[in-house]
């Protein structure tokens, strides 16, 4: 008998009880979650900066680690990854969810942070997980179809490791130099084969992307899968009009892009909840200014249709993050798009 299969009551009860070991649990945990609180966050704000390199990636990175650990999602090179780059911590992460491991293996208690939940159901919180499970669904959905596969701004993204490795397919990734080296000798360190990839450094903002890519190899003539993950809300609207028509002209038709956006009303009024208005506030503050965004009310498809057309795109699929009622919209769509 399967844990849906109990009646509601037996498994409010087993909640209960998985919910009262997993706290009696984290209370004997608490020297090392504190310890795994400043050395994580020395390695964060203060070795990231000593190296040059943004430590918002290693974030996702995270995530990955604990749907790993918990059993959400199979991703063993993300945390052999994790294990390797200096400005993570392993050590740290087992500190804070130590108490939550346990319980998991003796009786499957679910942590918070490794829940993939559906679409519908996902929150700003918890979204990052559902976002990395639909994407990979988009990637392997399209691997036998493509010749050649560029990843935007890859950070510590595995996700070709599991899809694109061992198919006839060429993969590049994109990305400022100071990650590529850091990523590069860790899997070098993590004892990751990673020869078959071409790393591609390149400044988005100050060099053209497409010549450096062409440059080093890359066949405007073969179909090419692309994917542009957690980007497009920092750019101008323009900017996301001209990478998109770029794809387009630099791809042959049947080529496809994966990509994020989020809802205007999310970034201009904050309108899912508090915590959103005060993230939105930090963000000014900090210099992360969401600028772009597609409508999620109304038609939220046919939105993104006639933005697409402009680009000479055509929508293949689209999944709306979040719930829709007549107060709020979904937050985050993603896009599985096609030259036409």
């Amino acid at each position: 008998m399967t844990k849906k299969q109990l009646p509601l009551v037996l498994r409010f009860i087993l909640r209960i009880f998985q919910a009262i070991i997993y706290w009696i649990l984290q209370i004997i945990f608490i020297p090392f979650v504190i310890f795994g609180f400043i050395l994580l966050g020395y390695k964060e704000f203060v070795l990231s900066k000593k190296l040059g390199v943004t430590y918002t990636a290693e974030k996702v990175l995270q995530l990955r680690w604990f749907m790993h650990m918990f059993r959400t999602r199979e991703d063993e090179a993300s945390v052999r990854l994790y294990k390797a780059l200096p400005v993570a911590s392993h050590i740290s992460l087992l500190g804070f969810s130590g108490a939550a491991l346990i319980a998991n293996r003796l009786f499957s208690y679910k942590y918070s942070l490794a829940v993939i939940q559906e679409p519908s159901e996902a929150t700003v919180i918890s979204f990052i997980n559902t976002r990395t499970v639909e994407f990979d669904r988009i990637m392997e959905s399209n691997m036998d179809q493509m010749e050649q596969v560029v990843i935007m701004g890859a950070g510590y993204d595995l996700r070709v490791m599991k899809y694109a490795k061992g198919k006839s397919v060429k993969v590049f990734e994109l990305d400022l130099e100071k990650i590529q080296n850091l990523k590069v000798k860790a899997l070098t360190k993590a004892g990751i084969v990673h020869d078959w990839i071409t790393y591609v450094p390149v400044d988005f903002n100050n060099e053209s992307w497409q010549e450096k890519l062409l440059e080093n190899g890359f066949n405007p003539k073969k179909k090419t899968f692309y994917h542009w993950e957690g980007v497009t809300l920092y750019l101008e609207e323009e900017i996301v009009r001209d990478t998109l028509k770029t794809i387009s002209s630099l791809s042959p038709k049947g080529s496809v892009l994966s990509f994020d956006y989020y809802s205007k009303s999310f970034f201009i009024k904050g309108e899912e909840s508090w915590l959103v208005k005060v993230g939105l506030k930090l963000s000014k503050k900090t210099g992360d200014q969401l600028v772009f965004g597609i409508d999620t009310s109304g038609d939220a498809r046919k939105n993104v249709e006639v933005f697409l057309k402009e680009c000479s795109f055509s929508l293949k699929g689209l999944t709306l993050i979040g719930k829709k009622t007549e107060k709020v919209n979904p937050f985050v769509g993603l896009v599985e798009a096609v030259v036409e």
